[in-house]
């Protein structure tokens, strides 16, 4: 084995760096690779992209395909950036061929139909442009391969920019690696978006192409942040520049404040989102409940005609269940209170434009055959009233249908994309009637039902469109390699936080020790000084801000406005407060390293600074602190809470330090110890 590894090190030698390979050597190889990557995925796992099941543990039934894609992602970036190295001698050249490649993926992106950008994976036997199997293969290809390039060269552009000023070690394993932590990333912005029907389609395929691509450079840039620190503070044995310390530590803790709550603000918010809910919610979101409190559980529903009362028990459905839809149902059956008047209401829930529009045409000829049905148009206005909507709203009429028959009447609504301002790719059939029984007056009833989840911007007419052709979808429904895109991405943003935290604790280390050496100060007298600066400014930026609990410092959210001002003004308040708190904590991480490093020297100390920082973020800045939050262990007085929160993450920051410190240097002991 010795002399096969010698030899094979010896002709890499001889053979690469001396005669370093051909151009035409790298460019095969990464026109395979993007090839790969288009081919691979669906070859070995069509279950991936044919609307399979999504669970938890599917991640590891196909993550060794999920994780091939990515290896190769991760190799077309290496290889591609050796290309642009060797073949570009200026920045001017880079821009060319990004903007090639970019119309060079536009075009058949455009004569597909496409609206948004996508990266249509080789299925068998996938109808992609309705063509035939053959042409249909060939743009899919053409589509994906020209994009997968754009990705990679997204996600090369900041190493370049980089190592023109930073000279990397190793850019092409960098390169390597930012490819491969990339792809959940990448994967999920393409995957999520849903094909929503534009005026100008040739802008919003644009507009989205470009989104992704800023997506990739922002994030190479990001995760290029700590080879960048390791370069400053690594420094040729002379001290890092202050100016450039501060600069990257004020970076890094924007990034910290910024990065969680922009890519999931799931991190932080609980309860309903109503303007994109969860598919739990989805599936039965038109069909009323109680408000949940203490006057009114979830099993009754309050109305001006009464209360409702769901029961526990529904056997049968509607005249519309008997008919053969497809989409998810979900029902529910009421009784008035005081009366023997039960009402029922189903809901189907579609994600395919497609399929709601025939299954639309599939009711209606269902219901023509037990009754009559016909259009109509309902006014609702003291129910809407009643239930708290805009007048404007509640002078509206809402088209429906209304379908009798001798002991039956219902009314049918349909809704198109009522989430998310119209982008969410979600589509309903919700029907009200009566079941079983009927009142005198059952209109009163079904309206005021109807009132309590109407969607007046979503609903349509439900004969709208019946005739009307629905395009293809231009890619697979890859809703199993979306959900493992997001499960990696999930746990990306939770490794990524803690490590840039500890990036910038390394930095506030650098520089606390390079300020202290030049001033001459007592290291104690310092720390303390320092401590209390930082917590009277979170002090007054919190009380500023009105803040009377705040277990962990407060996150960028995109539509938070917890102090009742502009969103503008309501993230600089919070940036206010996350700096200086989030700062005293880093000072609680760096203080065991100022005040021991006398005593008990650490061989490396800022790379042991920066494992310290990261993991007190890890443990204890989210995890312990919304633990002891959630468990209301802590509750001082409003007027205290600011000051005791931040005083207790620093006193736990600087507590874990010492302990962190403590087996750090007990191993780097045992490693000199013969």
């Amino acid at each position: 084995m010795r002399g096969i590894r010698e030899t094979i090190t010896r002709w890499t030698r001889n053979y690469l760096r001396e005669q370093p390979p051909h151009p035409a050597a790298i460019a095969g190889l990464y026109l395979l690779c993007i090839s790969l990557i288009w081919f691979l995925p669906g070859f070995l796992a069509p279950e991936l992209f044919g609307g399979g099941n999504t669970y938890p543990f599917i991640i590891f039934e196909y993550g060794g395909v999920y994780l091939l894609a990515a290896v190769l992602f991760g190799c077309s970036a290496a290889l591609l950036l050796a290309l642009v190295r060797r073949k570009t001698g200026a920045g001017g050249r880079v821009i060319a061929l990004a903007v090639a490649l970019f119309l060079l993926y536009l075009v058949p992106a455009y004569l597909a139909g496409s609206m948004q950008m996508i990266l249509p994976f080789y299925v068998p036997g996938w109808a992609y442009f309705g063509l035939s199997p053959a042409v249909d293969v060939l743009m899919s290809a053409a589509i994906s391969l020209s994009g997968i390039a754009l990705l990679a060269l997204a996600t090369i552009a900041p190493i370049l920019l980089i190592d023109r000023y930073v000279p990397m070690k190793r850019p092409y394993a960098a390169a390597a690696a930012l490819g491969i932590l990339l792809f959940p990333s990448l994967a999920a912005a393409i995957f999520m978006v849903d094909p929503v029907p534009s005026l100008i389609p040739w802008l919003s395929l644009s507009l989205s192409t470009l989104s992704v691509l800023c997506l990739g450079v922002a994030g190479a840039a990001v995760l290029s942040i700590p080879l960048v620190v390791r370069h400053l503070l690594k420094g040729g044995g002379n001290p890092p520049q202050q100016a450039r310390v501060f600069g990257l530590l004020l970076l890094c803790l924007l990034l910290v404040w910024f990065v969680p709550g922009y890519l999931d603000p799931g991190f932080f918010l609980t309860g309903y989102d109503h303007s994109n809910p969860n598919p739990w919610l989805k599936r039965g979101w038109f069909v009323p409940q109680g408000p949940g409190d203490l006057e009114y559980p979830w099993s009754t529903v309050p109305t001006i005609e009464g209360n409702y009362l769901i029961d526990e028990t529904c056997l049968g459905g509607s005249p519309l269940s008997l008919s053969p839809l497809s989409g998810k149902v979900y029902r529910t059956v009421y009784t008035r209170e005081h009366t023997e008047e039960r009402y029922i209401v189903e809901q189907w829930w579609y994600e395919n434009e497609r399929t709601f529009r025939s299954d639309k045409k599939t009711a209606f000829e269902s219901l023509k055959s037990f009754g009559e049905i016909s259009e109509t148009t309902l006014d609702l206005g003291d129910h809407l009233l009643a239930t708290g909507f805009e007048r404007s709203d509640a002078e509206r009429e809402y088209p429906a249908w209304l379908f009798v028959d001798k002991t039956t009447r219902g009314y049918i609504l349909t809704y198109e994309r009522p989430f998310d301002d119209g982008r969410s790719n979600d589509f309903f059939i919700v029907y009200y009637g009566t079941y079983n029984t009927m009142g005198p007056d059952p209109d009163r009833s079904l309206k005021a039902l109807i009132a309590q989840r109407l969607s007046p911007s979503a609903i349509r007419a439900p004969g709208e469109g019946l005739d009307e052709e629905v395009p293809l979808n231009r890619m697979p429904e890859a809703e199993p390699f979306l959900y493992i895109s997001e499960m990696i991405r999930y746990a990306g943003i939770l490794l990524l936080t803690p490590f840039l935290f500890g990036c910038s604790v390394a930095l506030l280390f650098a520089g606390a020790l390079t300020e202290l050496k030049t001033q001459k100060r007592r290291l104690v007298a310092a720390v303390l000084l320092l401590a209390a600066v930082l917590l009277f400014l979170s002090l007054i930026s919190a009380y500023l801000t009105g803040s009377t609990w705040m277990p962990i410092p407060p996150f960028y959210l995109p539509t938070s406005e917890p102090l009742g001002v502009s969103t503008l003004l309501d993230a600089l308040l919070n940036l206010m407060v996350f700096l200086s708190a989030l700062t005293l904590i880093g000072l609680g991480a760096i203080a065991p390293y100022l005040l021991l490093r006398r005593y008990l020297p650490l061989k490396r100390p800022f790379r042991a600074v920066l494992v310290s920082g990261t993991l007190v973020f890890g443990i204890l800045i989210y995890p312990l602190m919304m633990m002891l939050a959630v468990w209301q262990g802590l509750r001082p007085a409003p007027w205290l809470s600011p000051l005791v929160w931040i005083a207790l993450g620093f006193c736990l920051a600087a507590a874990w330090a010492v302990v962190i410190y403590a087996v750090q240097a007990a191993a780097g002991r045992g490693g000199e110890s013969p």
